[in-house]
């Protein structure tokens, strides 16, 4: 049996705000790590040069990421001074978490970082990554270690080629490689003042002609064939099986000029 360690620990930087003489100096300050896919929580710590936790309890604290290229900020957050449970200030510690939202905009690539003290009138002030006055700091985001958010497939094309509606989108890959046999899909279906049907079917071929498809029945439906009546609103369907692409088809009541607008695919 395999026996795996995982360390339940935020990252910790120390950051100083007061002059630096030449006692304990420190001369490295570590690399922070973050991971795509999950949340981040950061603890810093601010000393002063004979490494004293500092009484941050009025103070405001400001951490911006910098992309090293454009040397512009991508993400800042206030720091949420911590409580160490002592009745006459509070020493030192003050923490941020950067949110699974916060990097998916983001490259995984090296930036920089710094904290800055808000002052009263707006202004900021330096702190410092380590005794030699280095006021930026190093973080490494990678992915790879987790899942990461797969934006959904948007289908906003519909043409009367070969379906067996009026309209009809193109083939979608539907992921075969990647799925098993409870494989699930999702579909969000948006349109508007429409009334008519809608279906969606799949084929097991990579190039599929006319004759390769067949209908697929959403989950909880009894048939193939969906309806909607003066729909003006969007509505969620899931279905379940390996398909090698996916398509979908639909079409209006006599006299309904409404339309679907968009589907949003996930699988």
């Amino acid at each position: 049996m395999q026996t795996v360690s995982r360390y339940l620990i935020d990252q910790l930087v120390i950051a100083y705000i007061n002059g630096y003489h030449g006692r304990n100096s420190k001369v490295y300050d570590r690399r922070l790590r973050l991971h795509r896919g999950v949340n981040n929580p950061i603890t810093f710590t601010f000393k002063n040069e004979d490494q004293k936790a500092q009484d941050i309890t009025a103070k405001t604290y400001e951490f911006n990421m910098i992309d090293t290229e454009s040397k512009k900020a991508v993400l800042t957050k206030t720091l949420t001074v911590l409580d160490d449970g002592s009745t006459v200030s509070t020493k030192g510690d003050a923490s941020c978490t950067i949110t699974e939202g916060d990097l998916l905009p983001l490259d995984a690539k090296f930036y920089n970082f710094s904290v800055k003290e808000v002052k009263s009138d707006g202004s900021r002030e330096v702190t410092y990554a380590d005794t030699g006055y280095a006021a930026a700091g190093t973080i490494e985001l990678l992915d790879g270690a987790y899942p990461e958010f797969v934006a959904s497939t948007e289908i906003a094309s519909f043409t009367s080629a070969q379906g067996p509606l009026a309209n009809t989108s193109g083939s979608i890959d539907a992921r075969p490689g990647i799925n098993n046999n409870k494989a699930l899909h999702t579909i969000a279906v948006y349109t508007k003042n429409f009334s008519g049907s809608m279906r969606v079917q799949g084929t097991m071929s990579s190039t599929p002609g006319s004759g390769d498809w067949f209908d697929i029945t959403m989950d909880g439906e009894a048939g193939a064939t969906n309806t909607f009546t003066n729909s003006t609103t969007v509505t969620n369907y899931n279905f379940t099986g390996v398909f090698h692409n996916i398509r979908f088809t639909w079409g209006n009541d006599a006299g309904n000029t409404g339309l679907i607008d968009k589907i949003l695919y996930r699988q």
